[in-house]
């Protein structure tokens, strides 16, 4: 008997909760802000797919020119570090370091971090804009990479 009167104030309350859940007057969902953005995910530079999960970015597909090289090459694999020390700033800003490759021509010659960059997400955080210094000379580079949900 006391199962049955648990059994059914439990099915009484999951009803009571789903109805009250759900009304023909809620707005429409709203985009995050920015704060509620991460970078954690999925991002498609076109040549290659990074994963990001908290700290670090690991190479997840790498489809063709230098880093597919740099692969070929042994330089890196998959699940290779393409960036780590990711912090966040503020909202959509983080700070972090990218993984570089030098080559001449075909020949890929050195993989190595750049120094502490910007990583910035734009769009409602469907967008990420890189930029780090090269190692080897004082230029910086700009990349972007779009979210995906493989």
């Amino acid at each position: 008997m006391k199962a049955t009167a648990l059994l059914m104030t439990c099915l009484f309350l999951t009803t009571l909760t789903f109805t009250s859940c759900f009304t023909k007057n809620d707005p429409e969902p709203k985009p995050d802000p920015p704060s509620a953005w991460s970078l954690n995910g999925y991002w498609n530079r076109g040549d290659i797919v990074v994963y990001i999960n908290g700290s670090e970015g690991a190479f997840y597909e790498i489809n063709s020119g230098d880093w597919l090289r740099a692969m070929e090459q042994g330089f890196v694999t998959i699940g290779s570090l393409k960036f780590r020390y990711i912090s966040r700033l503020k909202d959509d800003y983080y700070s972090g370091q990218e993984l570089w490759n030098k080559h001449n021509g075909n020949t890929i010659s050195e993989v190595t971090f750049s120094e502490t960059g910007e990583f910035n997400l734009r769009n409602n955080g469907n967008t990420l804009y890189v930029n780090t210094k090269d190692p080897w000379s004082s230029g910086w580079n700009h990349m972007e990479y779009t979210r995906i949900y493989p």
